[in-house]
């Protein structure tokens, strides 16, 4: 391999964190209002909304592998991954736009539309964010700064975030003026262009510089096997479920906690937000963090103080709000760091899957690192519903005593618990720092 061990320069690490901060016009806008806008203002019930979440789910578990071995194969003048997003911006930026359009059509047709645009902007998305995740293991081999471009990656997601939560409503009643369809739908439309320039910007400031050892391909089934039997993916990839399934349980959780448990409902973006300040600083250090550390020991005492932090919640008062602010926003700063750990392990894992079974598959690890993000989106999702019906909340009443308290089990408890399986989890982790050092000395005399 003629890998490059060089340092990453800080334009190339803000071009590398703008891709994420790209795609997170699109994600966050899903995430924070998708729901609100199909039952709202498109006119779609919440139980179809539901469906067409969960079958979309479902195809990422063919369509996400698929998507990391067509890039794995991609060979032109421009890299592997970068031209994905040369060519990809314009037509995700179409198709999301065409999500939060509201054409006039009947019931019937609009379920159809929904269907399609959704599936559409699901695909289109995936061929473009595995190969710019993939980037992570081909712009360096050097460990101190792949957990440069991963906390990058991660500063750029929550700015956009950010944005998108403080801006999207505002802008939706500045554009439409009453008319939510046309503010939704121009709204989306600013985003999508923000976001073709942030990609056009990642692929012009990026570099791929490691090659593989061999050029030649290997079968698709012989990837996927390399992949499914590989133990350290495999650890990451159930770390990643547990992770992001604590994220959302809590995220769905929060504005009940602020409404029925707190009684302070007008706060609760300002907790939000300073929460995500707080994971941008988080994320913001996670190289100074890690820097002569193991991260796999890293991960695994930041997730016990995070369970430690949210479980502490569940003890505090109503009328403690300084107490609830210093466990709140601590969790916030140690959280910051967890997913650009994850993330670059999975880049050590591509060196040592090349090593060891002597093919690189940047794009294929990627994937699975990807659908294990959804999945814990898509498994925290559905138990924040269930566990809501489980304990018989009903929106807009007082809520009995049992109802309450199984709201602050969700903000505090259950998410601690999923934190300490993830820790637990993570102990299966195989790769510490001395074998990357091993492997990463073989790549260099290869």
């Amino acid at each position: 391999m003629t890998a490059s061990f060089a340092k990453i320069g800080l334009r190339e690490k803000i071009g590398y964190g703008m891709g994420d901060a790209a795609f997170n016009f699109v994600w966050m806008t899903f995430i924070y209002f998708g729901t609100y806008f199909y039952t709202d203002v498109f006119g779609i019930s919440a139980l179809t909304v539901g469906s067409l979440f969960l079958l979309t789910r479902l195809w990422d578990t063919v369509n996400d592998p698929i998507m990391g071995m067509l890039a794995d194969r991609t060979e032109t003048r421009w890299g592997k991954f970068r031209p994905y997003l040369l060519f990809g911006a314009v037509p995700l930026g179409i198709v999301a736009t065409l999500c939060f359009t509201t054409p006039d059509i009947s019931d019937e047709n609009k379920v159809v539309y929904a269907y399609v645009t959704y599936f559409l902007v699901g695909m289109v998305y995936t061929a473009l964010n595995i190969p710019y995740s993939s980037m992570l293991g081909v712009m360096t081999s050097n460990r101190d700064e792949r957990n440069g471009l991963s906390s990058a990656r991660l500063v750029g997601a929550y700015c956009a975030g950010l944005v998108v939560q403080f801006a999207t409503l505002d802008l939706v009643g500045w554009f439409g003026e009453g008319d939510d369809k046309l503010g939704f739908q121009m709204t989306m439309a600013l985003y999508s262009v923000i976001f073709a320039v942030l990609l056009f910007l990642t692929f012009s400031w990026t570099k791929e510089r490691v090659k593989p050892i061999k050029q030649e391909r290997s079968p698709f089934l012989v990837d996927l096997r390399n992949l499914v039997t590989n133990v350290p993916f495999i650890v990451l990839f159930f770390v990643g479920i547990f992770t992001l399934s604590w994220v959302s349980i809590r995220g769905a959780s929060i504005m009940y906690y602020f409404k029925y448990y707190l009684g302070a409902e007008d706060i609760a973006k300002w907790y939000m937000s300073g929460f995500t300040i707080c994971n941008i600083i988080g994320a913001a250090l996670t190289q100074w963090i890690c820097r002569g550390r193991d991260k796999k020991m890293i991960y695994i005492g930041l997730m016990m103080f995070n369970a430690i932090t949210i479980g502490g919640v569940y003890f505090v008062s109503p009328d403690n709000m300084l107490l609830f602010s210093i466990l709140h926003f601590s969790n916030g700063l140690m959280a910051g760091p967890i997913t650009v750990i994850v993330f670059s392990m999975y880049a050590d894992i591509v060196d040592y899957t090349e090593v060891k079974r002597g093919h690189r598959i940047d794009g294929l690890i990627f994937s699975g690192a990807s659908f294990s993000q959804k999945m814990g989106w898509t498994v925290g999702g559905a138990a924040g519903g269930f566990l809501l019906a489980f304990f018989n909340y009903e929106p807009n009443v007082a809520q009995p005593e049992d109802t309450i308290m199984g709201i602050r089990m969700m903000f505090t408890i259950i998410p601690g618990v999923l934190s300490v399986v993830a820790a637990l989890s993570m102990m299966a982790y195989q790769l510490s720092d001395k074998t990357m050092d091993d492997i990463q000395n073989s790549l260099k005399s290869s």
